[in-house]
């Protein structure tokens, strides 16, 4: 009997801000070796220009610009992720899978994560990422910046 996959919800189209969180400093002395940390990614939805897909393009609006990226990201999971992982694990139910990762200084995917479902699927949700085309970076005060992205992969088993 084989297991009929449906996804869900596709994959919803939401790019989550993460809390930054302002930490206050103790004051440094003379023997403390003082180094510069990177600078933690903003939100997707904050940066002037978001990052964008290949078909994306520069003369459109700021949202146009936001959707249009999701739509890429979101088309690309749902291309590349293998749904019969869940099958073989005889799995039912809904299953939801949360990526976090950040787009960096040249497009590409970083500090990729997948929580919530079984091992193999977050480890395969990571890899999905790892090979998503390279975006044209995003832009924030006219300099080119890291952003956090965060998007669910919800899948309903039946």
């Amino acid at each position: 009997m084989k297991t009929k996959i449906t996804l869900l919800l596709a994959i919803f189209f939401a790019a989550i801000s993460f809390a930054q969180n302002s930490e206050t400093e103790k004051p440094q002395t003379i023997s403390e070796k003082v180094t510069a940390s990177e600078p933690e990614p903003m939100p997707f939805k904050l940066a002037d220009v978001p990052p964008l897909a290949p078909d994306c393009k520069a003369k459109w609006k700021v949202e146009k610009q936001q959707k249009c990226t999701q739509i890429f990201i979101s088309s690309h999971v749902n291309r590349k992720f293998n749904t019969e992982l869940v099958s073989e694990l005889g799995l039912t139910g809904r299953i939801k899978i949360d990526v976090t990762f950040t787009i960096d200084k040249e497009g590409k995917p970083k500090n990729i994560s997948a929580t919530g479902g079984p091992e193999i699927m977050n480890q395969h949700a990571v890899e999905v990422i790892e090979i998503l085309p390279r975006l044209t970076p995003a832009m924030h005060n006219g300099e080119v910046v890291e952003v956090s992205y965060n998007m669910p992969i919800v899948f309903d088993i039946v």
